[in-house]
């Protein structure tokens, strides 16, 4: 259940819970509910600003692609997957200022969603793990990470995280770039509401900036094409090529990186579907 709440400073704030043992976390009708809050919230002239805050424990983190449908025809699961990224690309292209508010875990697509906003603000939680377990079940992130996260923090920092779905306590996540602020625990709804009402232009993000330029280089210069060639190789030495995940995941990147986003995230859903539908993830 998505609880949408607008307050008198204009700032609507969308909130869901992904409790243990809770059937398909963000599929199916919650996934459609939540589409339809950002649609409300952006199309909403007295909303001024949007504060997500998505709750998930790290054991549905965990699980919570597990009980993912699997469409018997790609074409409908291509389509569903599309219109997510549409949904999250109208939260980021819509002007408004957009922050997440992480109070515990933001693991898989909760991190997902976080990606797409603004501005992210995670409490000072010292169990609170960051990152994209996908992997780690034998599925690939589908909801635009693969694109987000390389041209937030650059593709060298980027490819552990999709590739062997490494977890982040909070300060690290601070470091690292993924998110912009740590704050003691329960302070984190109010410090995502003071950036919201602080903000007094139309915001975007930095891969839709004009001279935007991927951190730590392009996927054309020299750096990373070795970078690439050894994530290959180790891909190969750890037998992680016995499943398409993987090489799933780094081809997303690399084809990803040398296109805009709205392409990339069409290239994300190709690859997303393919591997879903293979036979050893489907085991």
């Amino acid at each position: 259940m998505i609880n949408y709440q607008l307050d008198d400073k204009g700032i609507a704030t969308l909130t869901w819970d992904m409790p243990v043992g809770s059937q398909n976390g963000l599929q199916g009708s919650n996934r459609v509910a939540l589409i339809s809050a950002i649609e409300k919230a952006v199309q909403d002239s007295a909303v001024r600003g949007i504060a997500l805050r998505p709750t998930c424990t790290e054991e549905m983190a965990d699980s919570a692609h597990a009980n993912l449908p699997v469409a018997d025809v790609a074409q409908e699961l291509f389509a569903r997957t599309m219109a997510w990224h549409r949904a999250l690309r109208q939260l980021e292209t819509c002007g408004k200022p957009v922050a997440a508010a992480l109070a515990g875990a933001a693991l898989g697509g909760a991190l997902e969603i976080a990606l797409a906003t603004h501005y992210r603000v995670a409490a000072d939680n010292a169990e609170a793990r960051l990152g994209l377990p996908d992997v780690t079940l034998g599925l690939m992130p589908g909801g635009g990470a693969t694109q987000r996260l390389p041209r937030l923090i650059g593709i060298q920092l980027a490819l552990p995280l999709l590739l062997e779905g490494k977890r982040l306590d909070a300060e690290a996540a601070l470091k690292m770039g993924l998110i912009h602020a740590l704050v003691p625990a329960g302070d984190e709804v109010s410090a995502a509401r003071a950036w919201l009402l602080a903000q007094t232009a139309p915001v975007q993000q930095p891969w839709d900036a004009k001279g935007y330029r991927i951190p730590g280089g392009a996927v054309s210069s020299p750096a990373m094409q070795q970078l690439f060639m050894l994530a290959n190789a180790m891909l190969r030495a750890k037998g992680l090529c016995d499943t398409p995940t993987p090489q799933h995941i780094l081809s997303c990147v690399y084809e990803g990186m040398i296109t805009d986003i709205d392409t990339g995230l069409k290239t994300e859903a190709r690859h997303f579907v393919h591997s879903l539908l293979s036979g050893q993830t489907r085991a």
